[in-house]
Order: C-alpha cells, then structure tokens, then sequence
C-alpha cells in the first residue's frame, strides 16, 4: 500500500508539472464580427425591385435557359477538378473514421514460434549449448488507450471538423464552377447577339461605301470622304471578326469547364429565342447569408479544427495510460501446451508513459499548433471582410448597370425613332438612301451597346450570388458520439 501510495504521489506531480511545462495560454486570435454593412444594403436595395427568396440552391433555374441548366449540369458532373475536391472530401471523411477508432479498445490475436541454440561460450551459462524452443499462443490481446486527458476526443473532433470544411470546399468549388459556366455563357450569348449585330453594321457600311464610290466617280466628293468611309468598313470588319472569335473562346471555355473537348463546345446550341431573365433582389438580405458562404464556413472549421488540435499538443504533456491484457498459452514444449494446464498464462495491467526530456519537442509542437490556430483565424476574418465587399460590390455594380441600362434603352428608343423618320423622309422624297443607312447603323450601335449591358447584368446577378453563397446549406457541426 505505501508503494502504491508513492506511485499515485509521483504521478500526481509529474502530471502538476507537466501542466507548468507549456506556461499560461499566450494571447490567440479571435474571429472578427462582421463589419458594419447595414447602411449599404439599406441604401443600394431601396433602389431595386426585389422577391422573396433567393437565391436556391439551383439558383442557375432562375435565369430561365434550357440551355444553361443543361450546361451546368453537365460540369457538375464531368469536371475533374471538381473530381479531385471529391477526392479530397472521401479523404477527410475516411482519417475522421480513422481518429475515432482510437477511442474504442482494440483486440488482436499473435502466433509466434522460436527455435534457438544458446552458444557453448556463451554467457548465458546455464542454457550454454541448448537447444530452445518457445511457442507463444495469445488468441485474446486487448489494448486501450484510457483518454483521461482528452486527446483522442480532440482528434476526433479536429478530424471532424476538417471532414466538414472539405465538405464546405466541396460546396464552394461546385459553387465557383456553376457560376464560371453561367458567366461563360452569357457571355457567349452577348457575343453571338452582337455579332450579328456587327454583321449588320458591316452590311451597311459597304453600301456606304458604294455610294460613296458613285459620288467620287461622278465628281460630287473628294477622295477624304472615300477613304473615311473605307476605314469604317474595315474597323467594323475587324469588330465582327473578334467577335466571331470571342464566341469560339466561350465555346472552347464552357467544354472545358463541362470537362468535355473542344468539338463538343462547338455543339452547344443557343437559342436567342429564350434570353435569361435579368433577376431581382430579395426582399431583404440577411447578413446570416453571409454566414452561409462556403468558403467561409469551410474557414471556420478550420479554425475550430486548429483549436482541437491545441488541445491534442497540451494532453502529450501529461501522462499517458494505456491498459493492456492477454491470456494465451506459453510453452517450450509443442506437447504441453495444448494437453497442460500449466501452459496458461495471462497478463493485465496500466503502461504509463511519462514525457521527462523532450529537447524542447512538445513546447516547439505546441507553439506550432498555436500558430497554425492564429493563422486560421486570421484567413478567416480576411475572408470575412472580402465576402463583405463581395456584396457591396455587386450591389453597388447591380445599380449601376440598372441605371446603364435604362439610359440606353432611352437611347436606343431615340435612335429607332430617327430611323423611321429617315425611312419616312426618303419615300416622301426628302431624304437620300445615305441618311437612311446612318441611321440604320447608329441604331444597330445602341442595340449592341445594350446587348453588352444585358450580358453584364446577368453576369453581375451571377456575382451577388456567389458572393452570398449559391443558397449554400452547411452540414450539421457535430462529432458522432461514440
């Protein structure tokens, strides 16, 4: 009783100083609330019609476009690298099984056989020169870490935590693609209205330039007015050119996001019939979505998995139990061991391992675990403050391309209506085939200049969706009870 007394004494001090080893808890760092953006949103979402809820999960249907939804699915399912955040989150979802395992006791069973001839000049006087034959039979081993101090519940959960992060990270990789596709294929959409619009421009410079030819050739104009004529059609020449292009580029672009070749972007079919829908604003927007973006949730966890993992460098301070036990048959005879009781052998027992001198080893991980913490937090609160000026970019964009936008329907209104009036001038007599042309090109010009502002408008919407999360919903953060 007294050796058991002075056992429990000595590990009672080595576990007071092992707690004095690592000192005081130094300064960490701390998540950021989220900065003030009240006015903003009060300010910019007065100025916008709005709906109810948004933006869904699939909030790509919103838009209204067969050919959209298509798309997206597509790459949702056949992008590699959105393959690979997949493979990443099995990886997490498998060490978090791995790191519970260790809370649970472990059985196993050993067979060993050894034959051995002590040496005639050796040592060992006593066996000097015999043979030695030894058979361990243990069909029951039993180990089991006793967690006094916490640590394998903190693995558990650090592992959990970062199981989910990679989760999030799935989420925020399928959101970051979803939202490349759409911006890829307004873009194509744009690109091929525009062209077409380049193409008519083109059609009527050339029969500008005709005319001016007629008039050089009968003397009514110098050679200035020909030559700006021809520099006009050949710029509007170069402008369908980079535009046909531009709609091979998205098309190159979109199979490669979709994870498909280059042939199969040449097949996507646009049906200009069916333009998306340039959508509204919510009622409101909470600030809670903004707790909802992936990638900042996934940088929480990561933060919380840090701060687990603080704990699992402290406990390796304390000392460590393990209780192991065995029963099985022990002999040196192959005979006896199966017909002699006296072959029976079994053990139970504590193996305490107590960290004396480490050179500085479990300070140096636990100042690194700290840092790894600090660091977390950090990333955190940065991402935090950019997903804020995400939203008041987009909000601030949003309004100004509703203001463009209507300034250029205006505009494109005053443009039609000088074109009827030439149209009406040249059958009245008043007015030769060159105004009417003019007329007809400026219009074509505010209509490609409103096609652009469209594209970016729906573009812009794609934007404050991303920015508040993609209707993102976060997995439940719990570790499952053992």
């Amino acid at each position: 009783m007294a050796a058991l007394r002075r056992f429990g004494l000595a590990v009672l001090v080595i576990t007071i100083e092992g707690c004095a080893l690592f000192g005081a808890d130094s300064q960490r760092a701390q998540m950021a609330p989220l900065p003030e953006i009240e006015q903003t949103l009060a300010r910019t979402t007065a100025e916008i019609a709005a709906q109810d809820r948004w933006p869904e999960q699939r909030w790509w249907t919103a838009f209204g476009n067969a050919t959209l939804n298509g798309l997206i699915e597509t790459a949702l399912a056949a992008n590699p690298n959105l393959k690979v955040a997949e493979a990443r989150l099995r990886q997490a979802e498998t060490l978090a099984d791995f790191e519970a395992a260790d809370l649970y006791p472990t059985i196993d069973a050993n067979v060993s056989f050894t034959a051995q001839r002590f040496s005639a000049d050796s040592v060992q006087a006593k066996l000097a020169g015999q043979h030695f034959r030894h058979l361990l039979i243990n069909p029951l081993v039993l180990r089991y870490h006793l967690d006094f101090w916490g640590r394998d519940e903190a693995s558990l959960q650090s592992a959990v935590d970062r199981s989910l992060a990679a989760s999030a990270e799935l989420a925020d990789a399928r959101l970051l693609l979803a939202t490349a596709v759409a911006g890829a294929y307004f873009d194509l959409l744009a690109a091929a209205e525009k062209w077409q619009l380049a193409e008519h421009i083109v059609v009527d410079l050339e029969t500008l330039f005709r005319l001016e030819q007629s008039r050089r050739a009968a003397g009514l104009i110098g050679e200035a007015p020909l030559w700006q004529a021809e520099r006009n059609l050949h710029a509007a020449k170069q402008a369908a050119a980079g535009l046909r292009a531009e709609q091979e580029l998205r098309r190159n672009q979109l199979a490669a996001l979709a994870g498909q070749g280059a042939d199969w972007g040449m097949r996507i079919a646009l049906d200009t019939s069916v333009v998306p829908q340039v959508l509204a604003l919510p009622a409101d927007l909470p600030l809670r979505l903004l707790a909802r973006r992936p990638d900042l949730h996934a940088a929480r966890l990561q933060a919380n998995a840090a701060a687990e993992d603080i704990h699992v460098a402290k406990t390796a301070f304390y000392p460590d139990v393990n209780l192991l036990a065995f029963t099985g048959f022990h002999s040196v005879s192959l005979v006896d061991i199966a017909l002699q009781g006296s072959s029976l052998a079994y053990a139970v027992g504590p193996s305490i391992e107590f960290p004396i001198f480490e050179g500085g080893r479990l300070r140096a991980q636990l100042g690194y675990r700290e840092a790894a913490y600090d660091l977390a937090v950090q990333r955190y609160n940065a991402g935090l403050l950019h997903a804020v000026q995400d939203v008041a970019d987009a909000l601030s964009r949003w309004h100004e391309l509703a203001a463009k936008a209507d300034e250029q329907q205006q505009a494109l209104a005053a443009a039609e209506a000088q074109n009827r009036l030439s149209d009406s001038l040249i059958r009245n007599g008043l007015h030769d085939n060159g105004k009417l042309v003019l007329a007809r090109i400026e219009a074509n010009r505010e209509r490609l200049l409103l096609a652009g502002l469209a594209a970016e408008q729906r573009k812009n919407a794609v934007s404050l969706i991303k920015a508040l999360g993609g209707g993102y919903q976060a997995a439940v953060e719990s570790a499952p009870q053992p």
